[in-house]
């Protein structure tokens, strides 16, 4: 535990110990996170340390803390009236939103914010120097780390629940799945900064175990043939949606794919088994594609939750986060945090909501690739109208992972079928990690574009955040051809730098 302490800047260690010091001493708190993944896991992190202090309290996920939701949040506290309240995996971002609307409520004493994303105006050195004094702000960004690879809204939540108690390092497995949910292991290549330190923390104390495997999903629940038909990162030529030439893949190299009447998965494959299986999937990749380096990556570190039940996508930290995924992207976060927190009805009613995850985003697939895409300059754009807000960002990842949209620029999802019916707009960009590494920032693009388009009509048209690979924003539907027109010339700009 000491490594991880001096993996943690003071000024950093400072605010949580403060966040601890006002989490011991409150008496009725209210927590809100985001619906993805990481803000999943983040609020069961608050949760179960909320539980282990025995304190009143009250969890609720939102969608995204907006102009909109704001007013919604402001209801819920005046009638909970806590006398803190926390935000995990948002905040920083609507810095501006909640000092106006949260922090003079009259019961509210304190407020925490456990962020990792990017502040809204860049300037990532700024501590708590303009905040009320009732506001503790914890993000990485503002103590030299990086809230994209070091730490994550999950991450962020259990420094907090280890400041609390160190009997709270079981959570670090939830801070994991978080993390992975929001590809903070910068697409396969391995965790860094405290995220690193947080999954040896979770080795040494049992709870996690990192294994050099088959990167594919599924491997620990797909059965044999289903693990390749449902490849997609990368592709497998003559595999990826083929059942049948599947079957005969295993078959060709004298692999069973039962054992008995019961269906073999990958983790159940002897060492032999597993080496005669890699050696043919990297023939079927240097066979269809020039660049040997795409078979670079399908073996690395995968990470096993050893104290979830095997064989359940509880059992590893992809599956895990794709799971509560599932949750969110349905419209059902509140599932994911009772999973995270052992409830086994949940967990049955969070398969369903995979099931349903994954039907929707095949649907969302085959239209795309039907009804095609547009090319602007600068940037890939698919508009489909009956894609959910709450998938079109995983949709547009999945298109460019399975090469049904090119990777030399960034792609950008609009969405009009919005939760609750919003009059907003949801826009989703994603940016190949080869994009990010020469320049792209979607969250740059995206926030000037908002800053620009509120200024020009002297209002609230549309507010953005994220991340430099991933980012969002919500814009009203009436002004969405001009952002898109903006950031087709901002990403067109850093494209060609």
């Amino acid at each position: 535990m000491e490594s991880l302490y001096e993996t943690i800047p003071k000024s950093m260690r400072d605010l949580l110990l403060m966040a601890a010091e006002e989490t011991r001493k409150a008496n009725k708190i209210i927590a809100f996170s985001h619906i993805d993944a990481d803000g999943i896991s983040a609020l069961a992190i608050i949760s179960i340390m909320l539980e282990r202090e025995e304190k009143e309290f009250e969890w609720k996920n939102i969608h995204q803390i907006n102009s909109e939701s704001i007013i919604q949040i402001k209801e819920e506290i005046i009638k909970y009236k806590p006398d803190l309240v926390i935000f995990s995996d948002f905040g920083t971002g609507q810095i501006e939103l909640l000092k106006t609307h949260v922090s003079d409520i009259e019961s509210v004493e304190s407020i925490i914010i456990l962020d990792h994303h990017l502040p809204s105006n860049n300037n990532t050195n700024t501590i708590n120097q303009f905040e009320p004094s009732n506001i503790i702000e914890v993000n990485p960004w503002h103590h030299g780390l990086s809230g994209s690879y070091d730490l994550s809204g999950a991450g962020t939540a259990f420094l907090l629940a280890l400041s609390v108690s160190s009997s709270n390092v079981d959570l670090s497995e939830l801070a994991i799945v978080g993390a992975t949910g929001d590809l903070q292991d910068y697409y396969g290549r391995g965790f860094t900064g405290i995220n690193k330190e947080i999954l040896q923390l979770g080795e040494a104390t049992g709870y996690l175990e990192v294994v050099r495997d088959l990167t594919f999903f599924g491997i620990h629940t797909r059965p044999l043939p289903y693990l390749l038909q449902y490849a997609t990162d990368p592709y497998l030529p003559g595999l990826t949606g083929a059942e049948e030439a599947c079957y005969t893949f295993f078959q060709d190299r004298n692999i069973q794919i039962k054992s008995g009447d019961e269906w073999r998965t990958w983790v159940d494959l002897e060492p032999a088994e597993k080496q005669r299986a890699v050696q043919g999937i990297i023939q079927v990749l240097l066979e269809h594609y020039e660049n040997p380096s795409v078979a670079q990556g399908i073996i690395g570190d995968t990470i096993v939750l050893t104290q979830r039940p095997p064989k359940t996508e509880m059992r590893s930290a992809m599956e895990f986060s794709t799971l509560l995924n599932a949750c969110g992207r349905n419209r059902r976060p509140e599932v994911g945090v009772r999973v995270c927190m052992r409830n086994p009805e949940a967990f049955t009613e969070g398969t369903t909501l995979l099931q349903q995850h994954r039907a929707n985003l095949a649907s969302a697939l085959r239209r795309l690739e039907d009804d095609g895409f547009k090319e602007m300059q600068g940037m890939y754009v698919v508009d489909d109208p009956q894609t959910p807000d709450t998938i079109i960002g995983i949709v547009i990842g999945m298109a460019q992972g399975s090469m049904i949209i090119p990777i030399d620029k960034p792609v950008v999802g609009v969405s009009t079928n919005t939760t609750e019916d919003s009059p907003l707009a949801k826009l989703s960009g994603r940016a190949h990690k080869q994009l990010v590494e020469i320049g792209v920032n979607l969250k740059e693009a995206f926030v000037e574009v908002a800053n620009t388009l509120n200024q020009q009509n002297g209002t609230l048209i549309a507010e953005a955040g994220g991340h430099p690979m991933a980012a969002g924003a919500f814009i009203q539907k009436s002004h969405l051809s001009e952002f898109l027109a903006l950031a087709s010339e901002i990403l067109s700009q850093q494209l060609e730098k």
